[in-house]
C-alpha cells in the first residue's frame, strides 16, 4: 500500500516493493488469460513429487482448460453484452445530445467491456477521462502502470493515481510518469539505473503540470470485490487456480496413458513373425493362417488392457462441479446444460444462472457510478454541442445480459391482459418475418384472401360496388 510519494524518489527501487506481489498477480493473470497455462502451473506440479517421482517426465499438458478467459469474457458478456440504455434529461434534449456525443466519440460500450475484463482478471479496472482531437473522451488504462496512492489515515480516501511506465530511448532506460490530482497532472520524466536487484530511479529529467479542467481525478477505478482493509479489488482467477491446475494434470495423466495403450500389443507362436530383409526386424505375418497342432501351441491374440480410471473420471467429475461453485459461474455459463433438459424455459435458465448474474451485479454496481462519473467528467471538457452534465441526474437501465423467452414472455401477457391480444397480425409478420411495412401489408391480404377462399363465411356479404 503506498500512502505518499517517496517511492518516486531519486535512489529508490522501481517497481516500489510494495506493490510487488500485485504486480506479480497481474503478470501471472495476464499469461493465464492469453492461454500460457504450462508455464504458470508448472510450480504447482511440484506437490506431486512426492508420488511419482519427476513429474517432468511423467505428466504432460495436452489440453489448456481456460477457463479463466471464459470466466472473464462471461462476466463481460453478462454485463455488457446487451448494450446499456443511457438517458438524461429527455429525448431530444442537450442533456441527451451530450449523452450520445460522449458515446460516440468514446466508442463507450468496447471500452467499457475492455475495463469489465480487466476487473475480472486483475481485480480493477481503469476509466480515464481525457482530451482527443479537441473532444472530451471516456477511454481506459491498464492497471499493471497505475500505483493508487491513499491517505493512511483513511485507506478509501485518494490521493494521487500515479500512471508510470518504462520506455527506451538512446539505448537507455527511462521512467515516463504522470501523477494525477484533482484538476491537473504532472508528468515526470526520470533516468532508470540497473542494479543486482532490479531497476534504480535515477535523476528527474523533465517535470511539467497539465491542468485537465474536471473537478475531479481523470483516473476512476472500477473494483471487482473489494473490503475495507484493501484498496484493490480480488481477482477471479486466485481462488480456482490449484482446481484448474489439478483438471489439468489428471485429465492429463489419463490422456497419456491413453495414448500409451492406443496401440495395442500382440502375442503368438513364433512361427507368426517374419524376418524383414531391408531392416532385420522381426514382424508379424499378417493375414495368414497360424496352426495349432495342440491346445498347448499358443495363439495369435492382442494383448488387451482394462484401464481402471473410473476413480480418475469421478476426481475430474468433482472438481469440475467444486469449479462451478467456487468461480459462482455455474454449469450453465461454462456451456454444460446437463441439468438443464431438452424443454428448457427462460425462467429455467435464468434461475441455473443465479449465481453467476449475483456476481456480475456485484461487478455492475460499482461499473454504474464509475460510468456516471466519467460521463460528467468528460462533459466538462468543452466541445460543440457538449453541455456540463455535472448537476444533471443520468440514469443506465442495466440489461441481463440473457436472451429473452419470447414464449415465456407471450404466456405472461397473455395471462396478464385475460387473453386479449397484445400484437396486431400485420406488426407480428412485420417483426417475425423482418419485412417492411408494405411487404406485411401485402402478406396480410394473401393470408386474407386465402381464409375468405376456404371459408366462404368469412367473405363479405355483399359484393363490392364497382
Amino acid at each position: 500500500m503506498l500512502t505518499d510519494l517517496r517511492f518516486l524518489n531519486k535512489g529508490e527501487a522501481w517497481p516500489p516493493e510494495q506493490e510487488a506481489e500485485r504486480l506479480k498477480m497481474y503478470a501471472s493473470n495476464r499469461n493465464l488469460f492469453e492461454g500460457k497455462h504450462v508455464h504458470e502451473y508448472m510450480e504447482d506440479l511440484k506437490r506431486i513429487e512426492r508420488v511419482i517421482g519427476n513429474f517432468e517426465n511423467v505428466v504432460s499438458y495436452p489440453i489448456i482448460l481456460n477457463f479463466q478467459k471464459i470466466i472473464s469474457l462471461k462476466v463481460a458478456d453478462l454485463l455488457l453484452g446487451e448494450v446499456p440504455t443511457i438517458t438524461c434529461g429527455g429525448e431530444g434534449s442537450r442533456q441527451q445530445e451530450t449523452i450520445d456525443k460522449i458515446w460516440q466519440n468514446s466508442d463507450l460500450w468496447n471500452t467499457a467491456y475492455q475495463v469489465a475484463i480487466d476487473t475480472s482478471r486483475y481485480g480493477d479496472g481503469l476509466l480515464l477521462v481525457k482530451q482527443k482531437d479537441g473532444k472530451g473522451k471516456i477511454s481506459l488504462t491498464q492497471p499493471p502502470i497505475w500505483f493508487l496512492v491513499v491517505d493512511p489515515r483513511d485507506i478509501k480516501e485518494t490521493l494521487n493515481h500515479v500512471l508510470a511506465w518504462k520506455y527506451e530511448e538512446d539505448d537507455r532506460e527511462y521512467l515516463n510518469v504522470q501523477i494525477h490530482y484533482k484538476g491537473s497532472y504532472e508528468e515526470r520524466i526520470y533516468s532508470l539505473t540497473n542494479s543486482s536487484t532490479g531497476n534504480i530511479i535515477g535523476d528527474m529529467k523533465e517535470s511539467k503540470v497539465y491542468k485537465t479542467g474536471l473537478d475531479d481525478f481523470a483516473v476512476i477505478q472500477v473494483s471487482n470485490v473489494i473490503t475495507s482493509d484493501r484498496v484493490n479489488g480480488l481477482d477471479d482467477y486466485s481462488d480456482i487456480d490449484s482446481i484448474i491446475s489439478e483438471l489439468m494434470v489428471r485429465i492429463g495423466q489419463v490422456s497419456r496413458i491413453l495414448d500409451k495403450h492406443a496401440s495395442p500389443s500382440m502375442s503368438g507362436p513364433q512361427s507368426s513373425l517374419e524376418k524383414d530383409p531391408q531392416t532385420g526386424e522381426w514382424r508379424l505375418k499378417a493375414g495368414n493362417y497360424f496352426p495349432r497342432d495342440t491346445k498347448e501351441d499358443p495363439e495369435v491374440h492382442y494383448i488387451t488392457w482394462e484401464g481402471q480410471l473410473e476413480a480418475s473420471f469421478k476426481q475430474i467429475e468433482k472438481l469440475i462441479n467444486i469449479l462451478y461453485t467456487i468461480s459462482e459461474m455455474g454449469s450453465a455459463v461454462f456451456g454444460d446444460n446437463t441439468d438443464v433438459g431438452s424443454n428448457t424455459s427462460g425462467y429455467k435458465v435464468k434461475m441455473m444462472m443465479q449465481s453467476a448474474l449475483a456476481k456480475v451485479n456485484r461487478i455492475r454496481m460499482r461499473f454504474d457510478p464509475a460510468l456516471k462519473k466519467a460521463i460528467k467528467l468528460c462533459s466538462q471538457i468543452p466541445g460543440k454541442g457538449i453541455m456540463n452534465l455535472s448537476d444533471e441526474v443520468i440514469e443506465i437501465k442495466w440489461e441481463d445480459g440473457l436472451p429473452q423467452d419470447e414464449k415465456q414472455m407471450a404466456e405472461i401477457m397473455q395471462i396478464r391482459t385475460g387473453n386479449k391480444p397484445t400484437i396486431s397480425q400485420k406488426s407480428a409478420i412485420r417483426v417475425l418475418d423482418n419485412k417492411s411495412d408494405e411487404s406485411a401489408e401485402a402478406e396480410l391480404g394473401m393470408i386474407l384472401d386465402d381464409e375468405a377462399a376456404t371459408n366462404p363465411m368469412i367473405a363479405p356479404p355483399f359484393s363490392e360496388e364497382e
